[in-house]
């Protein structure tokens, strides 16, 4: 063997080792070593189509690894036509589909939560074969965030608004193990299922004593359906009044959005896996570029697996690059994991 040989080899060997190495960091996150947490955004419109998000990574330059979309429930015997092509488009991008299924419909411009005796007697057996059926022929994970924060009776998930009271937990544990039991039944296994409340219940044993029942481990479908626990949170800085928005809001940071909620949530399954599905801050009242460092941060000391921003302009402009740095924007580059494949890794309660 020649001395040129020899070197090529060994130019060779340590690009390949080099090149496994790092593949092997991006495939197996451990919270003890330095692997950044997964960062996703939640993105308003269905169906989510390729422009969209890469309009948002032109933005931003950050490409995300979880894209969050919200999608409501159809008539009882309906399909889903866009939805392969959303989650393929979302795939195709380099992040794992997260759907936000929402058990309700707009009638006369308003939300309408569908009675939870229709879904438990089987009138929309038809449309859940229909989604199942969509999301084993796409054949990658996907997240499924049903009926998320359930915890505020703006939701009300199953009844109307003047139902939600004492029985909504019993009502939300159903309808959630029906679901996902329905899925099983069809074999489709790349779902993970996730419970997702919001931080705070409104209302309240604070805001009203009558309102105790409204405790977040009152909805828990429990360990055998759930596959990744989540939460929402928001810092609305000072943007909110008394005089125009009926409450006052102060800068809040994202411990103190978070603490007692994943104290909850840990308590009900400590293993499980946890992402903050919707956060975002506000950029009046506070330093956002500090906020969005110390949340992120904080969720890698507390074990987190992501944290999903709220990519919207909506109350207010929530939208990760409004109010923030260039510096910011580098940091959070710096932070990010690099595979989608993550997703993969997770226990899934619908594979059993």
């Amino acid at each position: 063997m020649t001395i040129r040989t020899r070197l090529i080899g060994m130019v060779l060997f340590c690009f390949w080792s080099a090149w496994w190495a790092q593949a092997a960091l991006c495939e197996t996150p451990n919270r003890n070593d330095n692997i950044p947490v997964y960062f996703g955004f939640a993105l308003e419109g269905y169906p989510i189509e390729e422009g969209q998000v890469r309009s948002v990574i032109c933005e931003t330059g950050l490409s995300p690894h979880i894209l969050l979309f919200y999608l409501q429930w159809k008539q009882p015997k309906a399909s889903e036509p866009q939805l392969r092509s959303c989650l393929e488009a979302i795939w195709a991008m380099g992040a794992v589909p997260c759907m936000t299924w929402e058990p309700m419909r707009i009638v006369n411009g308003k939300e309408e939560a569908i009675d939870y005796r229709n879904i438990l007697e089987g009138d929309y057996d038809a449309y859940l074969g229909n989604v199942a059926a969509t999301i084993q022929a796409f054949g990658q994970p996907v997240l499924i965030r049903f009926a998320h924060e359930m915890n505020l009776k703006r939701y009300h998930w199953g009844t109307d608004e003047a139902g939600y009271g004492p029985q909504s937990p019993e009502i939300y544990r159903r309808l959630f193990r029906y679901v996902v039991t329905f899925f099983q039944k069809a074999g489709v296994s790349h779902v993970r299922w996730v419970f997702c409340p919001n931080a705070e219940s409104l209302p309240n044993a604070q805001t009203d004593p009558k309102a105790g029942w409204n405790e977040i481990a009152a909805y828990y479908p429990g360990d055998e359906w759930v596959d990744v626990l989540g939460v929402d949170g928001y810092n609305w800085g000072t943007t909110q009044n008394i005089e125009k928005h009926g409450w006052r809001s102060t800068w809040r940071s994202f411990e103190d959005i978070f603490d007692d909620p994943v104290r909850r949530l840990r308590a009900l399954s400590p293993k499980k896996p946890l992402i903050v599905f919707e956060t975002a801050s506000a950029d009046s009242g506070g330093d956002k570029d500090g906020w969005i460092r110390e949340a992120f941060q904080t969720a890698k000391h507390w074990g987190m697996e992501g944290v999903v921003w709220f990519q919207v302009n909506k109350e207010i402009d929530w939208r990760l690059q409004s109010g923030i740095s260039a510096q910011m924007l580098s940091w959070l580059r710096s932070e990010m994991s690099c595979s989608q494949r993550w997703a993969e890794k997770l226990p899934s309660v619908t594979s059993k």
